[in-house]
C-alpha cells in the first residue's frame, strides 16, 4: 500500500555518537538516506504551503480538494 509521509523539517537532525556527529535526513529528499546530503536546501522557501517533490526534485504545490467554507 502506498502512503504519503510528511517530512516537516527543512534541516537535518544532528546526532552525536561519541566524538562523531551524524546528520540525519529530516526533509525526506536525501538520496543518501538516512544521512543528509543537502537536498533540504530546496525546502527553505516553502513558507506555509504544502509541496510534494518528484524523483527529479521538481516541486509541486499541493492544494486541498475540499471546498473552503
Amino acid at each position: 500500500m502506498s502512503r504519503i509521509v510528511m517530512h516537516e523539517r527543512n534541516k537535518p537532525y544532528l546526532v552525536k555518537v561519541g566524538d562523531k556527529e551524524l546528520h540525519l535526513c529530516a526533509c525526506g529528499l536525501s538520496e543518501n538516506k538516512p544521512y543528509c546530503d543537502g537536498h533540504h536546501m530546496k525546502t527553505t522557501d516553502e513558507g506555509d504551503k504544502l509541496y510534494l517533490y518528484d524523483h527529479e526534485g521538481n516541486r509541486i504545490e499541493v492544494s486541498s480538494f475540499y471546498k473552503k467554507e
